[in-house]
């Protein structure tokens, strides 16, 4: 009777290892299930640009560059934001978009980029750059207002002169409206809502690093354009009554 005691208890023992091992067996199927499901769940990124600045798509989404072939990639808001086959994305005006990438391979959504388009200037600067610009050129075309934005913009990035707006436009001996009171009254213009609006609109698109103005049927580059005035020696441009170097 004892005996037969024993070999049952053997029995049971050996059952119920049997019964555990077969449990921890399971375990690791049930985990790369999850990671299957977890790769095929759609990417989903968010992400600031500054009007005429990039980002890159296959960085933020931790895509090799060159595998950005395997997908078709599209801008719900192009005059927002465009991007390009190779997935650099720029931003074009201040708004919002999505950028998609769709798998060439079967036609699903991989991943959206909600992207956020801003200025690249403060309401005081955009202020500061309107006034000037109305003070130096208001009565001239768009074109010689745009240029006029331009100049100080590229003297803003040079290493020769003050690295900030309020800094150029106010260094002395610079600029006539500063010393005469005219940008002190284009100001209170400004403030009174009764700027001209292309002077505005002129500073917005300097402001946010255009650098190219359209005038008499050609596109200049003005990137390496650093004075104005009535008279300049050894002018490359003229505008009107602006002459520019």
């Amino acid at each position: 009777m004892k005996k037969r005691f024993l070999s049952l208890a053997l029995l049971l023992f050996t059952s119920c290892a049997v019964s555990t091992m077969t449990v921890k067996a399971a375990e690791p199927t049930q985990q790369t299930t999850v990671q299957q499901t977890a790769s095929t769940t759609q990417v989903t990124a968010t992400q600031t640009v500054k009007v005429n600045k990039n980002v890159k798509a296959y960085k933020l989404l931790k895509i090799k560059r060159k595998k950005m072939k395997n997908y078709t990639i599209t801008s719900s808001n192009p005059r927002v934001a465009t991007v390009s086959a190779a997935g650099v994305i720029r931003g074009v005006k201040k708004g919002s978009s999505v950028v998609t990438l769709v798998s060439n391979a079967n036609q699903k959504t991989y991943a959206t980029i909600n992207i956020k388009v801003k200025n690249n200037y403060t309401k005081k600067q955009l202020r500061l750059m309107s006034a000037i610009i109305y003070s130096e050129a208001g009565a001239e075309c768009f074109a010689g207002k745009k240029a006029v934005g331009i100049v100080i913009m590229n003297r803003v990035k040079s290493k020769s002169y003050p690295n900030s707006l309020n800094g150029v436009i106010y260094q002395p001996y610079q600029f006539g409206p500063v010393r005469n009171g005219s940008l002190k009254r284009s100001l209170a213009l400004y403030d009174n809502k009764s700027l001209n609006k292309s002077c505005i609109t002129a500073a917005k698109r300097t402001l946010n690093g255009d650098k190219n103005v359209r005038y008499k049927k050609q596109t200049i580059d003005m990137s390496s354009y650093l004075f104005f005035s009535g008279y300049v020696s050894g002018a490359r441009l003229s505008i009107q009554s602006h002459q520019f170097k």
